[in-house]
């Protein structure tokens, strides 16, 4: 959401980019030689080396598009990488960054000195599977490796129906039930790209911590529910996801969105659709309006009965998942970046979205629960509590029902920032408190540091650890029975996982896949 963010801080202008942060800037060469070969890399100033645009992957062009990823590209001469790669094709990049379909890379940050052993940090970025990057200025790992004395990876991965186009002639052709959704085979080829190479960057292959936000965080969950990807992580993290929700698809309706999307653009079999330009398969399908409100689609998982056997909640509940430690959580005003971007919601518009989202028996109950309340301060709240709060709660219930050490928060810090601060605690704001860096010309002040540390310490120490607690901060194990969670704001606290009540409501309008 870099781009979007950008829009919004200028109310509809694009914001010129600030330059690179330090880390980005160049700075004495390192070497390394990685599985494919060595890499030219470069010196932060914080003394964090720095490897970035890193091919995992083969170009996932012409024979190779909606296929899995292929082996990566070997080099005998350095490999100069000092520069990230380009995003994966998407509608709309920050102006500092571009977009190609050759885009399977990844970053690396890693301390120069330290632990021989560091814990690594996966990251993946979100961005609702139909935009985002890895090598945004928001990620940059530089200051988090440094802190946490970790090795911190960025990942791109396909998004948009280059990653999740399912298609009747695609299953025949790859000999499976199903169409897999190749974002996530690109996600998992670059952690087993992290296990063979970690110890090169000083890290440990054994404790990897997988995080992400949004779609990033949707993605996490994925991955515990996948049986290819077991083994290849040792902990989790999701900030403002779900691990069940609209955008995980059916077979059924995945593969309707498809020939859907086949017809649009004028093909019948698979030669046609790989012969298309990129720009052509983007703009077959419309995208919805923020995610939300029609007309368009949504791009998304594909429960393929094999990758993704099922639902992962329903992984999560059976005992089917990976049985690692989970911090998950979502902030307080989830809603508003969402609706920001509307000029107004009517009660037809929030009726449109509960009934795409949590199905015709939520209309009714959810047009009492907010009568009389303005049909965007609704929608605000529907979103946060319907798609976020009340999700990251049911899936912490479930992973801390088997054992698994789970820990919930709510984050509810907005940012200082005047071009950003009437948006609240909202959608993405977490991010620049864990990365602790700028996007959009928006940077932490001062004050915000202390809760900016605190946050990058809770990570680090449950990525070294399964445990997030530490000096000046107790975080509560999550317990269905108790129901609580690490409120993090500028002081630290503990609340409930239930605002308001609220989650006894929307759990009645739960909802599963279709066959």
């Amino acid at each position: 959401m870099a781009a979007a963010l950008a829009s919004i801080v200028a109310c509809g202008t694009r914001v010129p980019s600030p330059d690179p942060p330090a880390g980005r800037m160049a700075g004495g060469p390192v070497t390394v030689d990685i599985d494919q070969g060595p890499l030219i890399g470069k010196m932060t100033e914080g003394g964090v080396r720095a490897f970035l645009g890193v091919p995992y992957a083969a170009p996932p062009v012409g024979d190779l598009r909606w296929r899995p990823p292929a082996a990566a590209p070997r080099w005998t001469q350095p490999r100069d990488a000092r520069q990230v790669g380009p995003a994966c094709p998407q509608a709309d990049v920050p102006s500092y960054a571009r977009a190609d379909e050759d885009c399977l890379s990844l970053n690396v940050w890693s301390p120069a000195s330290g632990s021989p052993n560091k814990p690594i940090l996966f990251w993946i970025p979100g961005g609702g599977f139909v935009e985002g990057s890895g090598g945004y200025q928001l990620y940059d790992g530089a200051r988090l490796a440094a802190r946490e004395d970790a090795v911190v990876v960025t990942i791109n991965y396909r998004i948009g129906p280059l990653g999740f186009m399912a298609h009747p002639a695609l299953a025949r052709e790859l000999g499976r039930p199903a169409s897999p959704s190749f974002g996530f085979l690109d996600q998992r080829a670059a952690l087993q790209w992290v296990k063979r190479n970690a110890r090169v960057f000083g890290g440990d292959p054994a404790n990897v911590t997988i995080f992400g936000q949004s779609a990033g965080a949707f993605s996490v969950c994925a991955h515990l529910a996948m049986p290819g990807s077991r083994g290849l992580f040792a902990r989790a993290i999701m900030q403002s996801g779900a691990c069940a929700d609209p955008l995980y698809f059916s077979r059924r309706q995945a593969e309707a969105q498809g020939q859907k999307l086949a017809e649009a653009v004028g093909c019948r079999d698979m030669a046609c659709l790989r012969a298309k330009d990129v720009q052509t398969i983007l703009g077959a399908l419309p995208l919805k309006r923020r995610y939300l409100l029609p007309p368009g689609v949504n791009w998304g998982p594909v429960v393929d009965g094999v990758e993704l056997p099922t639902l992962p909640l329903r992984a999560l509940r059976d005992g089917r998942a990976a049985k690692v430690p989970l911090l998950i959580g979502w902030n307080r005003d989830e809603g508003i970046l969402h609706t920001a971007f509307y000029p107004s919601v009517s009660d037809a518009d929030r009726d449109d979205f509960v009934r795409s989202a949590f199905g015709e028996a939520a209309v009714a109950p959810v047009r009492a629960r907010y009568a009389g309340v303005d049909p965007k301060q609704a929608l605000n709240t529907i979103v946060t509590e319907g798609a976020f709060a009340c999700e990251a709660r049911r899936a912490a219930r479930a992973q801390a029902s088997h054992g698994n050490p789970t820990y919930l928060y709510e984050f509810t810090r907005p940012l200082a920032s005047p071009r950003f601060h009437a948006l609240g605690a909202t959608h993405n704001v977490e991010l620049w408190f864990v990365f602790g860096t700028e996007e959009a010309g928006i940077a932490l002040a001062p004050s915000e540091l202390p809760l900016s540390h605190a946050m990058m310490d809770a990570w680090g120490r449950f990525a070294r650890s399964g445990d997030p607690n530490g000096a000046g901060l107790v975080w509560p194990r999550y317990d269905g029975a108790r129901d609580e969670l690490a409120v993090l704001d500028t002081t630290p606290g503990a609340g409930t996982a239930n605002p308001r009540g609220a989650c006894d409501f929307w759990d009645q309008f739960e909802r599963d896949v279709e066959p």
